[in-house]
């Protein structure tokens, strides 16, 4: 919360621009010089206005092309950076993807086996039960009967949809 303070005390607006504590000092920067190229053709004869006019402009050109190659590298750097940061974000996406598609592969193994199996254990549990009733109580109970029901059904719904 104080540093979002911090960053609104720092920057303005003026319209649809947002004016930053750096922008501001430039301008200032620049009112200086145009200050100075002011001053320098006040008191100075005409004749040498316009040799303070070429040095104020020269001047002007030079820390306007500084100020256009650092903030072309800062920029450049900030770029990798977030080049980087994307980069990073990918590679890890592409793990959780490849992870899930494994997972689905072995979902699909197992669902192929449970519907090959299914069938055939419950042909055998009916197999069981007409062949000696009696003693069949023991050994399957109702429980079973019905999770085998189940996944037949199951497997009924899945193969009509």
């Amino acid at each position: 919360m104080k540093q979002k303070m911090n960053y609104k005390a720092e920057e303005s607006m003026i319209g649809k621009w947002k004016i930053t504590v750096k922008d501001l000092v430039w301008f200032i920067v620049c009112l200086l010089l145009v200050l100075c190229f002011f001053v320098g053709a006040f008191l100075l004869d005409k004749a040498g206005a316009a040799s303070v006019l070429s040095g104020a402009s020269t001047a002007i050109s030079i820390v306007l092309s500084i100020v256009a190659i650092l903030y072309t590298m800062i920029e450049g750097a900030n770029s990798s950076q977030i080049n980087q940061d994307s980069k990073n974000k990918l590679e890890s996406i592409d793990m959780h993807l490849q992870d899930v598609t494994d997972k689905l592969s072995e979902l699909k193994e197992l669902d192929r086996k449970i519907k090959y199996v299914v069938p055939k254990l419950d042909t055998t549990v009916q197999k069981i039960e007409q062949a000696s009733p009696q003693s069949i109580d023991g050994i399957i109970d109702d429980e079973i009967k019905k999770n085998i029901q189940f996944l037949m059904n199951y497997i009924d719904e899945d193969i009509d949809d």
